[in-house]
């Protein structure tokens, strides 16, 4: 189904109003019974335009019908004063998992929680990690449309209960009798105002949206196609050329990956947490995203999740992702156990490989992977984990075949097969 801007947009390039009949001396007349400024108007449709207007009619009808039945999915938001004085219960469901009074901790259970409360106490940091950016253009757009005017934004995050798409976290001001079902997000009414800066819809009340707990500094907006969520994000074309490459050479190198596709002129990938819980890095490691720190870490949890974060860096570096930041990897945990089952799968790397540059340098002189060997081969862990790794052997076929899936042609395709194969292979051969 569209989402409720395209909706409208179709909608009102259609006629407004209806038709009747008369007739006069025995022969039919067709009318156009309109309202405009307040004023009803009626203008004769020409015998030739009569059934294509009547189906434009219909089909205005059929429209006003679809939106309807959407904003009647729609839950109308209020705030209580519990909940801007941050005093409730962050929840996992319907379980309660930490509860706090003006913000402050007044007890947790350390296995469900999520990890960033566990790390910190604090709910003022558990929004602020799940809150929408608001140097977006569109994001500020968004937060005018559902008239928010709070001046702290990770506040903002309480006007969708601090839900999201990737997790079943949430905050239940204090005295709130509503359930987690009731929370279910069951339309993409404000995806296009995200995604777009889309105008043709603009609420009178608050209404709740996935959009406002959805991260990142790009343009983007979650879609519903045949009951799965997408997210899109916007970028030029080499951009999304980046990103749709490295999808696929993930998946050739064995590396797990949200899956990416192209759609129109943006780049969509499905929700990969339906089934868990996804907490960012930055919820056990807040901006500190120095290998040393971040492997140990891992390595405190899991060696196999520490390992599956190596092959995600020697990934990056092979494609020359400068933007592995702490909130764009993460984890993966049970929903109902706490558990923390495995790394994310990778995600976000249209700012890699030609996204900022036509070329690529050559392994040896790239600070990139100097920087990632220099960690690896001072820290005898990490060098015996990636030494155990059954790395793919890559041909030039196999990046060119890449290539050829992408619909985006990019200058200099030669090149970035023989450097993409040559930083590969010298990772490689420098780890082993």
């Amino acid at each position: 189904m569209s989402s409720l801007s395209e909706l409208l947009k179709e909608k009102k390039a259609l006629p407004s109003g209806n038709v009747y009949v008369k007739k006069i001396n025995g022969k039919k007349y067709h009318y156009h019974q309109y309202f405009e400024d307040g004023k009803r108007h009626t203008k004769i449709i020409p015998d030739d335009q009569v059934a294509d207007f009547i189906q434009q009619i219909v089909r205005r009808i059929e429209l006003e019908g679809q939106i309807k039945e959407k904003l009647a999915k729609e839950k109308i938001i209020k705030l209580s004063k519990n909940a801007t004085n941050l005093t409730g219960f962050v929840m996992s469901g319907n379980k309660p998992v930490a509860e706090f009074s003006n913000g402050n901790l007044v007890s947790i259970n350390n296995q469900l929680a999520p990890l960033s409360i566990r790390r910190t106490h604090s709910l003022e940091k558990f929004l602020s990690l799940r809150v929408i950016d608001m140097s977006r253009t569109n994001a500020r757009l968004l937060k005018r449309a559902l008239n928010i005017s709070v001046d702290e934004d990770y506040k903002i995050a309480l006007y969708a209960y601090a839900l999201s798409i990737t997790d079943n976290f949430w905050f239940k001001p204090k005295h709130s009798k509503i359930k987690y079902h009731d929370l279910t997000i069951r339309s993409d009414s404000y995806s296009d105002i995200a995604l777009k800066g889309d105008t043709n819809y603009f609420p009178c009340e608050n209404h709740l949206t996935p959009e406002l707990t959805t991260t990142g500094s790009f343009e983007k907006g979650w879609k519903l196609c045949d009951d799965c969520w997408w997210l899109y994000k916007s970028g030029n074309n080499k951009q999304i050329f980046s990103e749709l490459f490295c999808y696929h050479f993930a998946e050739l190198t064995g590396i797990k990956t949200a899956k990416y596709e192209l759609d129109d002129k943006y780049i969509r990938s499905q929700n990969f947490a339906d089934k868990y819980n996804f907490e960012p890095m930055a919820a056990l490691a807040d901006n500190n995203d120095n290998y040393e720190y971040a492997f140990a870490l891992l390595y405190q949890i899991s060696p196999i999740i520490a390992k599956d974060y190596l092959k995600l860096m020697l990934f990056d570096a092979t494609v020359f992702n400068i933007d592995r930041h702490n909130e764009n990897y993460g984890l993966l945990r049970d929903k109902n156990t706490g558990e923390i089952i495995s790394l994310a799968p990778n995600f976000d790397n249209n700012l890699a490989l030609i996204s900022n540059d036509d070329t690529l340098n050559s392994p040896k002189q790239d600070g990139l992977i100097k920087l990632f060997l220099k960690f690896v081969n001072s820290n005898p862990i990490a060098k015996d984990l990636l030494q155990n790794v059954e790395w793919k052997e890559i041909t030039k076929k196999d990046v060119e075949n890449i290539i050829k899936q992408i619909p985006i042609h990019i200058e200099k395709e030669n090149d970035l097969v023989t450097k993409i194969l040559n930083r590969y292979n010298y990772l490689i051969s420098s780890i082993q």
